[in-house]
Formats: C-alpha cells, sequence, structure tokens
C-alpha cells in the first residue's frame, strides 16, 4: 500500500516538474535576441587603422569567411616593424661578459671486464608470453633445449 502512495507521488511530481521544464525552455529559446548561427560560430576579430588618430581599433565580426580582403592589407602594406633592437639571428653579445668554466677533466677509462670462470654456450632460441602465467625463455645448447622461466 505504501508503495502505491510513493510511486503515485513521483508521477505526481514528475508530471509537475517536466511541464515547467519545457515551459521555461521555450520560453529562453522564443525570448533570445541572439540568432542561433551567432552561438553556435565564434567571433572573430578584425584590426582597422584609425587614419586620424593612428592607432589600430579591434572589433568584432562574426564572418569565418577565409577569403583575403586586399582592401583591408593594403594600410599595413607599408607599415615598417620597430622592435626593440633585438636580433633574433644572432647570439646574444652580452654573453661575453659571462665566466668561462675551465675544461672538465677527462673521465679514466674503466677497464674491461674479465670473463670469471667458464662462458656459459647458451644460445636464445626463443621466448613465450602467455596469459595469467609467468614468462618463459628458451635457451639451446648443442642440441640440448633449456628452458627458464620467472
Amino acid at each position: 500500500m505504501q508503495a502505491t502512495t510513493q510511486e503515485h507521488r513521483k508521477w505526481m511530481v514528475a508530471g509537475v516538474l517536466v511541464p515547467l521544464a519545457l515551459l521555461l525552455a521555450a520560453h529562453s529559446i522564443l525570448k533570445s535576441n541572439t540568432p542561433v548561427s551567432m552561438i553556435l560560430t565564434s567571433p572573430t576579430r578584425e584590426t582597422t587603422l584609425n587614419e586620424t588618430a593612428g592607432k589600430k581599433q579591434t572589433t568584432r565580426t562574426d564572418s569565418l569567411d577565409p577569403t583575403l580582403h586586399y582592401a583591408q592589407l593594403k594600410p599595413t602594406e607599408n607599415e615598417r616593424y620597430e622592435g626593440s633592437g633585438r636580433n633574433i639571428f644572432q647570439i646574444d653579445t652580452g654573453a661575453g661578459t659571462a665566466r668561462i668554466s675551465p675544461a672538465p677533466e677527462p673521465i679514466p677509462p674503466t677497464p674491461e671486464a674479465k670473463p670469471t670462470g667458464e662462458q656459459s654456450r647458451l644460445r636464445f632460441f626463443g621466448f613465450a608470453l602467455i596469459f595469467n602465467s609467468p614468462r618463459k625463455v628458451f635457451l639451446s645448447e648443442g642440441d640440448a633445449i633449456f628452458v627458464g622461466s620467472e
């Protein structure tokens, strides 16, 4: 009896909230002043040169047109870049004041490792990787095959 009462309450709450949500969504879509195309596209910035003030002004355009507009490029054609005077293609001249470190001492040669005892004549023959089991390696010496595992 109590289970049906709780289920009945859930349906009543859902019956009130779903139409309310639909009404609010429709209201926000219809009352929106911005068109959907402006929402979906990101605005681009366009820089123009104000001839009277000599300053650049940035305005937003909603066009994503990839064509070149030569009339807009013409004012910047004769503009000369005046940077800080630093040439990025040359090594910094201020580096002459830095101290030069002495040459590092050569590393003494390491002594060669001499084989101790008898060398093994085992040759790699193959390996096995089986899911949920230790890895195995197969080695051969003459006609004999040895299997090693983890």
